[in-house]
Order: structure tokens, then sequence, then C-alpha cells
């Protein structure tokens, strides 16, 4: 309904609110937590939390919390330590509570068992630390292949913007956007921006007006894969680019969230395997996204992350606001899935 536009969402995200939040908000709202950290299973994995909806208050749940995604790699990022006094301190006695509940700094977790589903929401109570002025260069990629129908103008725009905010990233477009690069460069960056197209279907992808016809329809892309000047880049290989530096790897392409298996395995799509190659965090969508409403989150996202020092969580929280207005269409699909520091 939210991929629709249509205005039933909000009937549908009161009555979500209502199974999965309202049982548990009082005790939420007790312990004052700093942000939400959903995990999830099955369907749920595939829904932004941002918008349920409060009938009584008419407030998104992101008008409350920032909200993040684990996985069950995420505790190893959370454990870490980035660099001293850099980013959120836990206390000690979150410890053992942070390896309990996948890694997350929490003084309760919750179940519920919906149609199938497994949502645990840990509830965050660390601090933040002093902001400090850290290395934002940025890896950018963006529209490697552009003619249709595979090109994608609107993400010039994404890396245009990140250029302004951080002059010293390294940005390639077009016939420059290359795998070649990317796996050479990749490592060498605590932040990597692939504005391109992915596959996460399991008989492929179709663009453009081919894909009218289900049973006739020309694959363009192989499953599992993200496009390069010079060819695909199977998701799989990933794991092994070797990525303990980065903090966030942003993916703008559609659908860049779903999952990429369908085994139940408590993961994310494709967050589980960044995060396998040492990524601290994800950001991706979870649906076909809309290129102006995704460069204006991104572009804010990245200015309160580089010029405010906020926390990854909070400044996609901030972002997202800015475009609340609109329908959830348009702010909702980008999420963060990993380490929110």
């Amino acid at each position: 309904m939210l991929q629709s536009r249509n205005s039933g969402y909000r009937r549908v995200s009161a009555s979500l609110y209502d199974h999965l939040i309202r049982p548990v908000a009082q005790d939420i709202e007790a312990l004052n937590p700093q942000q939400l950290a959903i995990i999830a299973t099955g369907s749920l994995r595939q829904f932004p939390f941002e918008t349920l909806r409060d009938s009584q208050t008419d407030r998104f749940l992101l008008q409350q919390y920032p909200i993040h995604y684990l996985t069950r790699l995420s505790s190893r990022s959370l454990l870490a330590n980035p660099s001293p006094s850099r980013f959120l301190t836990f206390p000690l006695w979150t410890i053992p509570l942070l390896l309990g509940v996948l890694g997350i700094g929490a003084t309760v977790k919750h179940h519920w068992k919906l149609g199938g589903t497994l949502l645990t929401v840990a509830l965050v109570t660390a601090t933040l630390s002093p902001r400090f002025s850290g290395d934002y260069r940025v890896l950018g990629f963006a529209n490697p292949q552009p003619l249709d129908p595979f090109n994608l103008p609107g993400t010039e725009a994404e890396v245009d913007a990140l250029l302004r905010l951080a002059p010293e990233s390294e940005i390639y477009r077009h016939q420059q956007a290359t795998l070649e690069v990317f796996k050479r460069q990749s490592p060498r960056h605590r932040y990597l921006h692939l504005a391109t197209h992915g596959c996460f279907q399991q008989l492929g992808c179709c663009l453009g007006e081919t894909c009218a016809d289900d049973e006739q329809r020309e694959i363009h892309m192989n499953p599992n894969t993200l496009l390069f000047a010079d060819g695909e880049y199977p998701l799989a290989d990933a794991a092994l680019l070797g990525l303990q530096d980065t903090q966030l790897v942003a993916l703008t392409a559609c659908q860049t969230a779903l999952q990429t298996n369908i085994d139940g395995d408590a993961i994310m799509g494709m967050a589980y395997i960044w995060e396998r190659a040492g990524a601290r965090a994800l950001m991706a969508t979870l649906w076909n996204v809309d290129d102006q409403a995704t460069e204006a989150v991104t572009t804010e996202f990245y200015r309160l992350v580089m010029q405010e020092g906020l926390t990854k969580v909070e400044a996609l929280r901030q972002a997202k606001l800015s475009q609340s207005h609109r329908h959830p269409f348009f702010w909702s699909p980008l999420v963060l899935i990993g380490d929110p520091r």
C-alpha cells in the first residue's frame, strides 16, 4: 500500500501500531530510550516501522524515536568501538545485554509472533559522545550506464551534493563507474555510496516496457547483482571486499534491502553480506524509489552527519522528517541496518 501511494496506508499503519507497539508503548516511554532497534523476520523485514502511526496522536513512530534495524551479524559492529569518544558510549552493564539481543544496548526485549514472523524491539539507552570532525571522504558511483532502460539521471544529483559536502570525495559516473575501480577503491574509504541499479528477484530483473508482459519478459539483470559500467557485480562477492574501516555503505538502487533468499534467516537482504565484509552499517531501499525524493533525503542525511555531527540513525530520522509532509512512499523506503552510531 505504501508502494502504491494509496491513502489507505493510514488505516493499515494505525492497525499495525495497535498490534506491535501499543501493548508496550508505556514500557518504552518509561525507559526513555535514545532509539529503537528492530529485529524482524519474514514479511516484517520488508516493512518500514517508521511509518507505524499512533491514531490517538496522529504521529508516526519516526516522530517519536530514531529507528534502525539489525541482522544477526550486527552484534559484531556494535560491540566494536569505532574509535575513542567518537560516537556512542555504552555503560558497562549493557555488555551482557549486547550479546543477548544481537548486539544492542538494551534494558528490555519484546517478542511477538505475527503470521509466522518474529519481531524484537530493543530499547537503546546509550548516550551520545561529543561531536567530532571525522574523515568524511566518500567513494561514490552514479548512473554507470546512462542509456535507457538503465539511465538514472537523478543519481548524479546525489553525488554532486556529496561533492559539495565532502570535496575530497572520489566520484565515478558513466563509463568511469567500473567494477574494477569499485573493488580496488572500496576498502580505502569509510563511506561508500552506490547510486545504481540492483536486482534481487530470484528470476532476474527487467527494465523498461518489456516488463509489462511477465510471460514474454526480457531479462536485463541477473538476480542478486549490482550494475556497474562494465557489468554486473554478484552480491555474494561483496563479503570478500575487506571493509573493516567502512562506517557506511549507502545503496540507493531499487529494492536493495529486500531479502536475497527465502530460507527464513533473520537477515534483511544484502545487509548481512555487507556486514560480513566488515561494513558497520548499510543504508538501503525497500522498494523502487523516487529519484528526487531519494536525493533530498540522502543529501540531508549526509549534511547532518558531516556538518552537524549527528549519528547515522538520528541523521536519517531528521532527513526523513524533513520530507514527512509527503506520502511515506517518498521518504520511508530508505532504512538503516546495523550500527546506528
